[in-house]
């Protein structure tokens, strides 16, 4: 029994001593970083993947204790961590800056031990309105990226401590356009919306528009302005997934319904999601309150999709009243001819559920544009106005639906041509047989993407190196695909096709038997010169910079390995950079490199951060929310210069964690660096300045155990103080963090 006394005694005292040497900070210190840096983050948005420090914790990575009442305890929050997570609020009824997420540091996979030592924590003892004392890192999620949350990562030797009851903070009440302005993609509103991050909020007044992630229970909801925000399934209610709570009876609601009022926590995404920006979750039932159902319309057609000079133009939909919704009342075509404001109004007539109307006929080359509008017996109106996904479909800020007057065949570029910025073809759907230089063979090209997270494969055809001239071609047809299977580039051919969407890339699909080669041995158009910047991670679909190149040959000079894990969805995908912002690179061109050091088990070159490559050509693709480049052989790969950091592994596993004092040190103009991990996992090793700016990332990447040498070269650099950081997330285990200082002397 003494002995036991003795335990806790001693428990006790290395509780107290350890919480001495941890600051007892406030989740608004946590949370609050300068309304400067902010607006900083406004205008780059998600452009400059370095700068994301701008909306980071000024308490990242360091451990410190906390006093939060919780607002949502254990197993509610329930989207990652099999649910050992707190949301905690500020206490003084705090209006901005006041929430903080606690994830308990457990794989999704539920290790029983990280499991078993969550429980022993504490994690299931809080409910709601309890005051609590917990200590812990500050992490941020996912990093680096500007679209990233604080979190608190506790330390499981420090139980938390429960100190009594106090009232849970109300939601605040805020608008979406506080959140993004227009669409998140491109609007995203660092400012007014990073101090709401994990607060609880309510948001009035706003209209299902589209489903984001059916599987998931997402949507879209757009206010009265058309800022739009969207729903994240972070809760055992408000989801459609495996994790779903038994009782729930949450169902996606009818698109077009009103959502009276919503109320949830603000948070973010990572992956393919994260470019929404801040997301609302609703967590418990009731937090939904839905309005009026308002009509649905869909299922657009043009007959014919090329019109003439000679032909109306017939516009059909199908708008249908939904379960709950009033009854319609009106549907009217509204078009536009050339640049004018001004649009025409035409009843459309109707034929059960299909409405329709006619566009008088017009003079060749006549720009028309228009789009539908349908008003329930109750004056609310919904539009239609071009075949984009989700809230785009129906905002004619994004565009509409258009075509030319021709009294000619299409060409590439008309097919691809759009002014608007969601990205679409006036001529979706349309049968047409076009022709172009062969750009991507069988020899140049997989005939399947090397992944399933969103790739490309050969064929692509180019009318030229001009904007808007190049095309992706696909086909099920066996006899077809064996005939594009014998071309080679340099091949002037005709085909026969449909003109598809595939997910944002317009494609001429169900390539018909035929396919004629006009001659061979032709040239193959220049790659089009481009900067890196034009296709970073903010450049939405549509954007002008980059739009017109999809689908064509484009080249960057001297252009970097910016990042050889910057897609956790696909560890094949890689990022270069020219200095202006960073592309992704996809591999499903015939080439031999690789960001994989696994494949040079294959006689694969492996590509490291830091190495320059002179010039990169490749075609231009985009999936998953991003532009992309498709290099297709090794000659597309120009020269390759050695990075400035050289990485080697010294052999032997180390037994623990460690970071080692760079040598020399001072040092002029390199250096070495030796560090030590006993676990895989992934490594980041950067350079800052003393006024805590990065200057270089020295590994980005998964690593095996073992102790490991990075060479850094400072040559570019001034004379100073530097510190280097590194951070190991293993595959299993807690994570390490440490920083150490080192001077260039030139």
């Amino acid at each position: 029994m003494k002995k036991l006394i003795l335990a806790a005694v001693l428990f006790t005292l290395f509780l107290s001593q350890g919480e001495a040497q941890y600051p007892l900070v406030t989740i608004r210190q946590i949370e609050q970083v300068p309304f400067d840096s902010l607006l900083v983050a406004d205008a780059l948005q998600r452009t400059a993947p370095a700068r994301w420090t701008l909306q980071r914790s000024p308490y990242y990575r360091d451990t410190v204790t906390v006093v939060g009442v919780c607002v949502v305890p254990a197993k509610v929050v329930n989207f990652t961590s099999i649910g050992y997570n707190l949301l905690l609020a500020d206490t003084g009824s705090p209006d901005l800056w006041g929430g903080l997420f606690v994830r308990a540091n457990i794989s999704s996979s539920g290790n029983p031990g990280d499991t078993a030592l969550a429980i022993q924590w504490g994690a299931l003892n809080v409910q709601a309105g309890d005051l609590v004392k917990i200590t812990g890192y500050i992490d941020e999620f996912p990093s680096p990226d500007m679209v990233s949350q604080t979190q608190m990562v506790p330390l499981y030797n420090y139980p938390i401590e429960i100190l009594g009851t106090v009232p849970i903070p109300p939601h605040v009440k805020k608008d979406v356009a506080d959140f993004h302005r227009d669409v998140p993609t491109t609007s995203i509103r660092f400012s007014t919306g990073e101090p709401y991050e994990f607060m609880l909020v309510e948001l009035t007044n706003l209209t299902v528009t589209a489903y984001l992630n059916q599987t998931n229970g997402t949507f879209f909801m757009v206010d009265d302005a058309g800022n739009t925000i969207t729903t994240m399934d972070a809760s055992k209610w408000f989801t459609t997934r495996g994790h779903r709570d038994p009782a729930s009876t949450y169902a996606l609601p009818a698109l077009n319904t009103k959502v009276d009022t919503i109320r949830g926590y603000i948070m973010a995404n990572s992956g393919s999601e994260a470019g929404l920006g801040y997301r609302i979750a609703p967590l418990l039932p009731g937090d939904i309150v839905y309005g009026a159902v308002l009509p649905l319309v869909s299922t657009h057609r043009r007959n014919p999709v090329v019109v003439p000079p000679d032909s109306a133009a017939r516009i059909s939909v199908v708008a249908t009243k939904q379960p709950g919704g009033s009854g319609i009342a009106s549907v009217n075509l509204l078009y536009a001819l050339g640049s004018s404001p001004s649009f025409t109004t035409v009843q459309m007539a109707p034929k059960d559920t299909t409405y329709e109307a006619e566009i008088p006929q017009q003079p060749a080359d006549t720009f028309v544009r228009y789009f539908i509008e349908v008003t329930d017996s109750l004056g609310q109106s919904v539009r239609l106005a071009s075949s984009a996904f989700r809230t785009a479909g129906a905002d004619t800020s994004q565009g509409f639906f258009f075509y030319t007057v021709l009294n000619r065949p299409l060409t590439i570029r008309d097919i691809q041509y759009t002014p608007y910025s969601n990205g679409r073809s006036a001529y979706q759907g349309a049968s047409v047989r076009v022709g172009g230089i062969v750009t991507a063979d069988t020899v140049h090209m997989g005939i399947s993407p090397l992944t399933a997270s969103g790739g490309t494969n050969a064929w692509y055809i180019q009318s030229g190196n001009q904007p808007w001239s190049g095309l992706w071609l696909a086909t099920t047809d066996t006899i077809a695909r064996a005939e594009l299977a014998a071309l080679r580039n340099g091949d002037s051919i005709l085909v026969t096709g449909t003109v598809v969407e595939n997910f944002d890339v317009t494609q001429l699909a169900a390539i018909q038997p035929g396919v004629t080669v006009v001659s061979s041995g032709n040239p193959v158009p220049a790659p089009v010169p481009l900067p890196t910047g034009n296709f970073g991670p903010n450049s939405a679909n549509g954007s002008p910079l980059a739009e017109p190149y999809e689908s064509m040959l484009v080249r960057f000079a001297n252009a970097s390995v910016a990042d050889v894990y910057p897609t956790y969805a696909d560890p094949t995908e890689f990022a270069v950079d020219d200095g202006s912002g960073p592309i992704l690179v996809r591999r499903d061109g015939m080439n031999s490199f690789s960001n994989v050091p696994d494949d040079t088990a294959t006689g694969k070159t492996l590509l490291v951060f830091g190495n320059r490559i002179s010039r990169l050509d490749g075609v231009l693709y985009y999936s998953f929310n991003r532009y992309k480049i498709t290099p297709r052989t090794n000659a597309d790969f120009g020269p390759i210069s050695p990075t400035s950091v050289e990485l080697d592994a010294n052999g032997g596993v180390p037994a623990s964690f460690a970071l080692e004092q760079n040598y020399p040190n001072p040092f002029n103009p390199s250096t070495s660096i030796v560090y030590g991990i006993p676990r895989s996992g992934f490594v980041s090793l950067k350079i800052y300045n003393v006024l805590g700016q990065e200057v270089r990332t020295l590994v980005s990447g998964p690593q095996s155990a073992g102790r490991y040498t990075a060479r850094f070269d400072a040559s570019t650099l001034s004379s100073g103080l530097y510190f280097y950081r590194i951070q190991v997330a293993p595959d299993s285990g807690p994570e390490f963090t440490q920083v150490k200082k080192m001077m260039l002397l030139k």
